[in-house]
């Protein structure tokens, strides 16, 4: 009786040993896409890392459980979408609504770049963040989705919308971005 009970223990042991090994397989491979996607998200870099850590526990919580994940990194992305969503519904201070996905700290001139250049650079990230201001929110997801890689599958998978509102949402988008830019 003691054997049948050390081998179901080894065989928990080894079960737990290949989740952990599938869920750290993930996060190094998911980890920059979904904190980038956060932080764009959010505006806030320690608040995409705490949700990005987030995105993971419940990854390996979901899969304990038994559950499986179809197609990996639209599962991950929607749970950080809808952690995102969350967060923000907490935030008691409303923010002006921002294009932060590729707006950069407005920073010291980098290194040989004259005064005439940093000024042209300046101009230009103001543009692209005025041009992204103007988009929806669900514009500005889907293309924040799309800039990390994903497919629109994927993309209709994480919003919960389907792949042509996918294809209209993001063509609107770059037709904005254009019309702006």
């Amino acid at each position: 009786m003691q054997s049948s009970l050390d081998v179901a223990r080894l065989r928990s042991l080894r079960g737990a040993s290949r989740l952990e090994q599938t869920v750290a397989e993930s996060y190094e491979l998911l980890r920059n896409p979904v904190y980038r996607y956060l932080i764009a998200a959010l505006g806030n870099p320690a608040g995409a890392e705490d949700l990005t850590q987030e995105t993971f526990l419940r990854l390996f919580e979901h899969l304990q459980h038994g559950n499986s994940v179809e197609n990996l990194r639209a599962w991950v992305f929607r749970v950080a979408h809808n952690l995102a969503i969350d967060q923000q519904r907490k935030r008691t201070s409303v923010e002006l609504a921002g294009a932060p996905m590729f707006a950069q700290a407005e920073s010291k001139p980098a290194s040989g770049v004259n005064p005439q250049e940093e000024q042209l650079i300046q101009e230009r990230r103001r543009r692209i963040h005025f041009a992204l201001a103007r988009l929806s929110g669900q514009e500005r997801q889907c293309l924040e989705l799309r800039a990390e890689g994903l497919r629109y599958r994927e993309i209709s998978e994480v919003l919960g919308i389907a792949i042509p509102t996918v294809q209209t949402v993001l063509g609107r988008a770059v037709k904005k971005l254009r019309g702006s830019l």
